[in-house]
């Protein structure tokens, strides 16, 4: 999405959408020079981490009031931001650029920022949010809201025409509802069911379980289906701001639901196993609001048992 941002029309303020745009980026980001990231969500995150490999001089701008706010929670994202305030990277949240001017003192642009401060930049990189392109479909009869609608089949309104990926509106795992989920795992269960389906091969959809990993600047952080909770539900959680490390575990009755982690990767694996696997925890829940890190304990404990009961039926 290109930020309705009076000034967004100069030659020194590239999305990241194309080859053309990286390149672009790549020959203004040199060592030393003046870069204004807008937006600090995933994708921002990932340019974050190319930016300062580069040695720019890097200011990131976030309207939200916390990094990511898709995929973690404000403590989480607290210590995000801290490990890249240590990195040498200054983050402003909760902040809205007005304007983006010709320059001065040997800048290009300045960056007007809703705090009163302007900021110098010879290159300005906007990460401000993606949508389904689905434009091309206005007249055709096929039903679309944010993305393509389509059934459990992947089928739009159109009988013989399929949709995948992030340009349909399939079913949430989580919540039964259909969104569009602009991820990587998202795309690759919707292309098997599509494909299956387009072929002859009769195959539901049960719904992809809305997951993110993120690497910046070398602190690791994941989400996983409701890691925002539940109503009604209970949560526990660790958290190590010496160490950078936090773990939110979302509960539904005795069922995990949703997760998120930062600085914690042994049981990435785990937390996915057991949201998708709706598995029942019993004592284990207890165990695991006690102690969030005994989720390897909890999810072999938990399949054994359920193997020793299926075997005796």
């Amino acid at each position: 999405l290109t930020p309705p941002i009076p000034g967004i029309e100069r030659p020194e303020i590239l999305p990241c959408w194309t080859l053309a745009h990286a390149r672009g980026i790549s020959q203004r980001a040199q060592r030393g020079s003046k870069v204004v990231l807008v937006g600090a969500g995933f994708i921002g995150c990932i340019l974050l981490e190319a930016l300062v490999s580069r040695g720019v001089e890097l200011v990131v701008v976030e309207q939200a009031e916390r990094m990511v706010p898709r995929m973690m929670n404000a403590r989480a994202s607290g210590l995000l931001q801290g490990w890249c305030t240590a990195k040498g990277v200054r983050v402003l949240t909760a902040t809205v650029v007005q304007a983006i001017e010709a320059g001065a003192d040997g800048a290009a642009l300045q960056v007007v920022l809703d705090n009163g401060e302007s900021v110098g930049a010879d290159l300005v990189i906007t990460a401000t949010g993606v949508r389904s392109n689905i434009a091309f479909l206005h007249g055709s009869g096929i039903e679309t809201d944010a993305g393509v609608l389509v059934n459990e089949y992947l089928q739009a309104s159109a009988p013989d025409v399929h949709a995948a990926g992030d340009v349909a509106q399939g079913r949430d795992f989580s919540t039964g509802a259909y969104s569009v989920q602009a991820i990587q795992p998202t795309a690759a269960d919707h292309g098997l069911i599509a494909a299956r389906n387009m072929a002859g091969q009769r195959s539901s959809h049960r719904g992809s379980l809305n997951m993110n990993v993120l690497d910046t600047l070398g602190l690791i952080s994941s989400s996983f289906g409701r890691w925002d909770g539940v109503d009604g539900g209970e949560s526990a959680e660790l958290f190590d701001a010496q160490r950078y490390h936090y773990l939110s575990l979302q509960f539904e009755d005795d069922r995990l639901v949703g997760a998120s982690s930062l600085g914690l990767t042994q049981h990435v694996g785990v937390l996915r196993g057991l949201i998708q696997g709706r598995i029942a925890l019993g004592e284990w829940k207890t165990r695991l609001m006690r102690d969030p890190t005994r989720l390897m304990e909890a999810y072999l404990g938990r399949v054994q048992a359920l193997g020793r009961n299926a075997g005796m039926l």
